[in-house]
């Protein structure tokens, strides 16, 4: 997937994200990409270390795809991990993307399957209008764009 990440698709992002953590009664909302990088994010309670969290979420979302895989699965949409007081839910996007929600003992695990995967369909289309807008990245920067195919890629001279 590639887009560019405009002030309009994050304000987009953000609004989804808002509805989906007050109905869910969530504490926070991340989207990151594969490698746990946080793409947008709502919160209403702060979660210390937001990017290490992110990143250990994505690593295990990750890895229990490659089990899904082992046992004959294509894959698992969505992953669980439930504590005494706080719990997680991790559901795979489009493209290797990752929505993670953390949420607390008082809220209820069926409405947030419910409502995050309303917002994890919404968000897929979000990326994939940015995607459609951003093929042809000359039409977006005019001819101050242009890659020239006779390019040479840098390399090093030899001592």
């Amino acid at each position: 997937m590639l887009f560019t990440m405009t002030s309009q698709l994050s304000a987009k992002l953000e609004c989804v994200l808002k509805i989906a953590v007050q109905r869910a009664e969530a504490k926070a909302i991340y989207i990151s990409d594969r490698g746990g990088n946080i793409l947008a994010v709502h919160t209403l309670k702060a979660i210390p270390m937001e990017d290490n969290l992110s990143a250990l979420a994505a690593g295990s979302f990750f890895a229990t795809q490659e089990l899904a895989k082992m046992i004959g699965e294509g894959g698992f949409q969505c992953v669980f991990h439930q504590g005494t007081n706080s719990s997680m839910y991790m559901q795979n996007l489009s493209n290797d993307m990752l929505m993670l929600v953390v949420f607390g003992a008082e809220s209820n695990p069926g409405l947030i399957r419910l409502y995050c995967g309303q917002a994890a369909r919404k968000v897929d289309g979000l990326f994939a209008a940015a995607e459609a807008e951003n093929t042809n990245p000359s039409a977006q920067f005019g001819s101050m764009f242009e890659i020239d195919d006779r390019a040479q890629p840098f390399t090093r001279s030899s001592p």
